[in-house]
């Protein structure tokens, strides 16, 4: 009879039915595995003795795995024998064979192995690389564990045996960053996917470290071992550090490292930089397009970005390049001079709903602005351009954001009638008030005590801001509702960031130096590329678009894709008889997304002819 058993898998309980049979030709009983079930952590419910109420259910015919029961008489063929009596078998990973097929056609591979060939590099410098961009998907953790794990995959990944020498190569991949970046790319823009760059997406966000001590900067030094400062008699820095504390999206205090990343219109990232954590994030975008997104030949380039970007500076460097620009515009900060315009329900285009509602309006204009750019030189360059300028409302943000908002509005009504309030948000409250002295019995403005005076019109201000959004772009012949579902699609880049947080899990940061961080994340990078392919491809097979009405489009998110390709496993005997793991659908739609059938891979040999297959580069 099939029986549960509970086996030792890399370390972890794992769950297969399994049964003795009675084989005649060596005259004594045998092993053989019916089905792998998965890890414990999987079925196991958290109460006592789950394993012995498991078995019960199973034995009681409470439960079945695809039909198959306790009462199931099996044929041999869908059985796998067990070498001798050895009561364990070690399920290997064959997930990653489509990891290592999108690798290689990156060019990844073919570089470094050149890399190493020009130089005297000795160790596996590929297969390291390798390892660490399948372990950063399938199972995040330290380069050193991720080394130490090296022999989950069916196939050898690496061929490097000496753990003190793995540090080496995140050297050479920072070194070689930029022209890894411009590999992929080029294969990208030459594969069948192409690189859509009708709209390029870039933002910023920043990771921190747990320390609360940063990386000082490194001044230059005179003969006297003295700081040698400039004309104007700051300290000349030769390196500035690299953990810096600066503004942090998550609110943290730690030293922190900023990212901007650019992606393409299919989501696809495109490129990505490093800089230190105090730096500011409307300053980043002149460093990456200038001196990565420049010489990756992308043709004319529209630039899709949030509000920090909106500064004359990058505008006048899009334009000045040919390119064009779709960027968020602060309601609130220009209410001053858009908010009469924005407030005047003539021309705007309304959408309604089945009630006859107005669920969403827009309209835009014209203006012609003037753009400075200050040069390195300290002059300035001007340039006058016509821009235009997108208002619209939404209903479904409107009555959010006064969800959102209504005690804070309720609190600071109430504070009118009992001042001593304040003190409870004092920060929060500052733009709704103001202090005078005042003398209370003549009411002349004078020093003798503080009142607080309430700015209704700030107040007023705030509740009619609510539910519009502005942008402004240089694409001024394109309809203003095109434009603003563009400008949406900048969610593409959000998931993004949070892929690389998540699902990556690209912190917690288990290295420090600066050249190792940044090929830290330059594995992450190559990481979310390949899951944005799987994705793109799979969207293709589904003949859907990578971005619908809500926003960024994935068919399947990356935690299915990471869960179901860590799922997929074999083993073999000493026949080379093949036991694999039930593919998840998630494995059966990237295979047919690649017109392929799932294969049959019963034997190790099968295994080998199919991992060739993939690595045709049929995913790109």
């Amino acid at each position: 009879m099939p029986h549960i058993e509970c086996v030792k898998n890399n370390g972890k309980p794992y769950l297969r039915l399994a049964e003795s049979r009675y084989v005649k030709d060596i005259n004594k009983q045998k092993k053989f595995v019916i089905k792998n079930l998965g890890p414990l952590s999987k079925f196991d419910d958290g109460k006592p003795e789950f394993l012995k109420r498991f078995r019960e259910k199973f034995k009681n015919g409470e439960i079945d795995f695809d039909g198959i029961t306790y009462y199931s008489n099996l044929p041999v063929k869908k059985t796998f024998e067990i070498e001798g009596d050895n009561n364990y078998i070690e399920l290997k990973n064959i997930g990653y064979l489509f990891l290592q097929s999108i690798y290689n056609s990156l060019g990844i591979n073919q570089f470094l192995n050149q890399v190493k060939s020009n130089s005297k590099i000795e160790y596996d410098l590929n297969g390291l690389v390798k390892l660490f961009v399948f372990g950063r998907i399938l199972e995040p953790q330290s380069k050193k564990k991720t080394f130490e794990n090296k022999d989950k995959y069916l196939f050898q990944v690496t061929t490097h045996e000496d753990e003190q020498t793995i540090y080496r190569c995140l050297d050479v991949l920072d070194k070689y960053s930029k022209q890894i970046q411009n590999r992929m790319n080029t294969k990208i823009k030459n594969s069948s996917i192409g690189r859509v760059t009708n709209l390029t997406y870039y933002d910023v966000t920043n990771y921190y470290f747990e320390t609360m001590y940063g990386d000082d900067d490194v001044y230059e030094l005179d003969e006297n071992n003295e700081i040698v400062k400039d004309e104007k008699g700051e300290p000349i820095i030769v390196k500035k550090g690299f953990r810096k504390k600066g503004v942090s999206k998550e609110g943290k205090k730690e030293p922190i490292v900023q990212m901007g990343l650019f992606i393409d219109n299919n989501g696809i990232p495109v490129s990505h930089k490093l800089f230190p954590g105090n730096t500011q994030d409307k300053t980043t975008f002149k460093n990456v397009l200038e001196n990565d997104v420049d010489e990756m030949d992308l043709g004319r380039i529209i630039v899709v970005a949030d509000n920090g970007m909106n500064t004359q500076e990058n505008k006048y460097l899009i334009v000045d390049k040919g390119n064009g620009y779709i960027v968020s515009k602060s309601v609130k900060k220009s209410w001053k001079k858009m908010g009469l315009w924005a407030l005047d329900n003539s021309d705007y285009v309304e959408i309604n709903n089945s009630l006859g509602q107005v669920v969403f309006k827009y309209k835009s204009r014209i203006n012609e602005i003037e753009l400075t750019y200050k040069n390195e030189d300290g002059t300035k360059s001007k340039k006058k351009i016509k821009e235009k300028e997108i208002i619209y409302w939404s209903k479904k943000h409107y009555e959010k954001e006064v969800h959102q908002n209504k005690k804070f509005i309720e609190y600071l009504e109430s504070c009118k009638e009992h001042p001593d309030k304040l003190k409870d948000k004092e920060k929060k409250s500052q733009q709704f008030i103001k202090t005078v002295d005042i003398d209370k019995e003549t009411g002349e403005v004078i020093h003798p005590e503080k009142v607080i005076v309430f700015l209704d019109e700030k107040l007023n201000k705030y509740k009619e801001t609510m539910g519009f959004y502005s942008i402004v772009t240089s694409e001024i012949e394109e309809d203003d509702k095109e434009l603003i579902n563009r400008y949406h699609g900048l969610s593409r880049i959000e998931d993004s960031f949070r892929i690389i947080k998540s699902d990556l899990e690209g912190r917690p940061i288990y290295v420090w130096l600066e050249e190792h961080i940044k090929a830290h994340f330059l594995i992450c990078f190559i990481a979310l590329t390949i899951i944005r392919i799987v994705q793109y491809k799979i969207l293709k097979y589904e003949k859907k678009s990578t971005l619908n009405v809500d926003g960024w489009e994935q068919g399947i998110t990356a935690e299915k894709i990471k869960e179901a390709l860590n799922e997929f496993k074999a083993c073999s005997d000493k026949k080379g008889t093949c036991l694999i793991s039930t593919p998840k659908s998630e494995i059966e739609k990237i295979v047919k997304s690649i017109v392929l059938e799932m294969p049959d891979l019963t034997s190790i040999d099968k295994i080998d002819r199919f991992k060739n297959v993939l690595n045709k580069g049929i995913f790109m």
